[in-house]
């Protein structure tokens, strides 16, 4: 079926989007804070954001059938996260120090992004259109991101990220689900 390809293939690029995020990102910003020429880092850090806005807007689809509001509000908090990491790379690619007050950037976007998926994830899990379990993960892991982004932001650096943690493992283990079982053709709204 057609249809179900088609659909197959969407789950399967969600995941994968999920899983260039990290190394786009990670290794971008990384460059750019070691590097007089960081370029390249730059060049990361920017697909890093397209990447978020794709995943804001596909999560979007499956989100709209059950909530225009909840849909909305991930697609928000995705498009803001991409433009801070965006302007935090930006800055540092321009001389600003990666540890001084625009890292502050980098806080706000992990904390939006926190706080958008908290009911994307109840309202996914309320529709059955995820498992339970790993909607709970998420859940577990999207609060303990936003708790460690607090910890980090006053001076518990080691605290922060152990609790950066689950929510990193929440989103290899949401993406591994995307490209093994993904969801059903009937979840995703049809795109204009």
């Amino acid at each position: 079926n057609d249809t179900e390809d088609i659909m197959r293939h969407r789950n399967q690029f969600i995941g994968i989007l999920f899983l260039s995020a990290f190394p786009l990102y990670g290794i971008g910003s990384n460059i750019l804070a070691s590097e007089s020429t960081g370029g390249l880092g730059l060049a990361l850090v920017f697909a890093n954001s397209l990447v978020v806005l794709i995943i804001g807007r596909l999560l979007q689809t499956i989100t709209l059938p059950h909530s225009q509001l909840v849909a909305n509000i991930y697609l928000s908090a995705r498009i803001q996260e991409a433009i801070f990491l965006a302007i935090y790379g930006s800055l540092v690619y321009n001389g600003a120090d990666a540890e001084s007050a625009v890292y502050d950037l980098y806080r706000i976007a992990m904390v939006g992004l926190g706080v958008g998926s908290l009911p994307l994830l109840t309202t996914l899990t309320n529709a059955q259109v995820i498992p339970t379990w790993l909607g709970r993960f998420g859940l577990v892991g999207y609060i303990s991101v936003i708790c460690g982004i607090f910890a980090d932001g006053v001076g518990a650096v080691d605290l922060g990220l152990g609790l950066m943690m689950p929510g990193a493992l929440f989103e290899v283990t949401f993406a591994f689900w995307f490209i093994v079982q993904g969801v059903a053709a009937d979840d995703y709204e049809v795109m204009d």
